[in-house]
């Protein structure tokens, strides 16, 4: 009786630590976490014509500023599944890239993505959190404005594909601070978009890396 005794109370400890163990870990089925971030991109910016009189119209190095929402929930001690909403801003050329000229020769452009992203949380402990995601969703390249009595307005809508890494640190139980590197590659045509004033035919390919930093918040366990 007495051995019985003490096997059953090794058993419930490691049980007890075991549990304690789950409780504490930062990620975990049933989590739900929101996280925002800013940072940087750095792309191959293309556009070329399909309407067949150009091949490519230019191809340069565009740089970009990022800022994303992200919202994650876990499906299992290490999968989870989210949706992230993010717009990059790059300013361009349009002579060189859209075929028609500003006075300060730069647009504002605004690359916007919606997508569905997949996550692996490969080290989770206490305080931090290291994970890989892949996210396959739509994107959208678009701009408008006016230059004395000239205004321009382009949209192209497309597809995206992203892979990346992130990494977060909780401070505390629930808040904490997120890294996150990337890479990405995104085709946006003009089909179907009547309401251009420039650019009509010309689509805008993005392929790039982006960097961020930012906050994230557990909101469930």
């Amino acid at each position: 009786m007495k051995k019985l005794f003490c096997i059953a109370s090794v058993t419930l400890c490691f049980f007890s630590l075991f549990t304690l163990s789950a409780s504490a870990q930062s990620f975990r089925k049933g989590s739900l976490i929101v996280s925002a971030s800013e940072g940087s991109t750095f792309t191959k910016y293309t556009t070329d014509n399909t309407n067949g009189t150009t091949d490519v119209l230019h191809e340069g190095n565009v740089n970009g500023d990022r800022d994303p929402l992200i919202v994650e929930y876990g499906l299992s001690d290490h999968w989870g599944i989210g949706l992230n909403m993010g717009t990059d801003i790059f300013k361009v050329d349009p002579a060189k890239f859209y075929g028609f000229r500003t006075s300060n020769n730069t647009v504002k452009a605004f690359f916007s993505e919606v997508t569905v992203n997949g996550f692996y949380h490969f080290y989770v402990t206490k305080k931090l959190d290291l994970s890989a995601f892949a996210a396959l969703g739509v994107s959208s390249v678009t701009f408008k404005g006016n230059d004395g009595d000239h205004s321009y307005k382009y949209e192209s809508g497309g597809g995206i594909i992203r892979v990346g890494a992130e990494a977060k640190y909780y401070f505390f139980r629930r808040f904490g601070v997120i890294g996150m590197l990337s890479t990405f590659s995104s085709n946006c045509s003009t089909e179907g978009a009547k309401s251009n004033t420039v650019g009509q035919g010309y689509t805008t390919s993005i392929k790039g890396a982006a960097l961020e930093f930012g906050l994230c918040y557990r909101i469930l366990h």
